[in-house]
């Protein structure tokens, strides 16, 4: 029997690859360099399966130029990468990897408050440009506490709920908003359930974890970073366009907001150039929630098995549309 032939657009975890060869005729792009969108669409024209990472555009006019595509999993939770209308009409099922990277990514949002609240970045630089001296004053270097402090969630999924539980061990009061109550939050980690406007108005520091889409672009801008306290703090571990960045630059720069972490931003990756790089109070990541061996092992697994499971003709662990599965290209896949 002739082996399904897929396509991984990056290098990643042999787990995922070493699952993907028992049962396919596997391809991986080897460059370091991201796979230009024309060689994209010749090398992906004649593959059964597309395991892709957030730099690969899955929309009509790749699917219109791969029609052996049946299947694509994303090693990602979000999938703004993916127009899912688009492969929902050709029957194309779209795997993810929720779950997985759910607590890592956790840890790295609580780790980025505390990082932005305690000036850690700015720190570690004031040691290398040689300022620890024994003059140092007992008001210099002061930071914010974050025990019992007010947190404020925008969006309480699996990763915001690992936050509140996070926030819980440091006493802080939980506010959080979504587009439904979590009466088990509310009763596991004392959460609070409010609107935008409060949340934003009350909360020392405020996290955000909403998928990226057209109602969350610019979900933070400069209307609602007038709201929050001179004080605060924002956090994103999301996806850097839920935030005005031009608006968070000014107010930053405008003493509006104290300080900000950022895991995420617009665009990715941010240039050192960068004027908010500029700004003491602002701690940068390089998108690396996820990143932990064993997270992005699990990952590329959970990726590698939404693939195989689709090919097969058996439903994927974590399908976005599973609508479509067997339907339109993926029907032949269920005979």
């Amino acid at each position: 029997m002739t082996k399904p032939k897929v396509y991984v657009s990056r290098i990643i975890a042999d787990e995922g690859l070493n699952l993907l060869r028992e049962s396919c005729e596997l391809h991986v792009w080897q460059e370091k360099n991201l796979m230009p969108r024309d060689v994209q669409l010749k090398l992906f024209a004649d593959c059964s399966g597309l395991l892709t990472t957030t730099n690969i555009k899955v929309d009509a006019q790749l699917l219109e130029a791969c029609p052996a595509v049946k299947a694509v999993s994303n090693q990602a939770v979000g999938y703004d990468n993916i127009d899912i209308n688009a492969c929902t009409a050709a029957g194309v099922p779209v795997g993810n990897t929720p779950d997985v990277l759910t607590e890592t990514t956790a840890d790295l949002a609580f780790a980025l408050l505390l990082a932005a609240a305690r000036r850690l970045a700015e720190m570690v630089e004031w040691i290398k440009q040689d300022r620890w001296t024994p003059e140092r004053g007992m008001l210099e270097n002061l930071g914010t506490d974050v025990h019992h402090a007010t947190l404020g969630i925008i969006g309480l999924g699996r990763i915001g709920r690992e936050v509140a539980r996070r926030a819980a061990g440091f006493n802080m009061t939980i506010l959080y908003h979504d587009l439904i109550r979590d009466p088990q939050a509310e009763q596991a980690f004392g959460a609070r359930y409010v609107d935008k406007e409060t949340l934003l108005s009350q909360s020392d520091f405020v996290s955000l974890h909403l998928p990226l889409s057209a109602e969350t672009l610019h979900y933070i801008g400069p209307n609602e970073l007038k709201l929050m306290k001179p004080s605060a703090m924002l956090i994103n571990s999301a996806r850097g366009q839920i935030v005005d960045q031009p608006a968070l630059l000014d107010a930053l720069q405008n003493g509006r907001i104290a300080g900000a972490g950022l895991d995420v931003t617009d665009p990715e990756p941010m240039r050192h150039d960068n004027p908010l790089l500029a700004l003491p109070q602002v701690t940068v990541l390089p998108h690396i929630g996820s990143a932990t061996r064993k997270t992005r092992a699990r990952m590329a697994q959970r990726a590698a098995q939404n693939l195989i499971n689709a090919l097969n003709g058996r439903p994927m662990i974590s399908c976005v549309n599973p609508e479509a599965f067997g339907k339109g290209r993926s029907a032949s896949l269920c005979k």
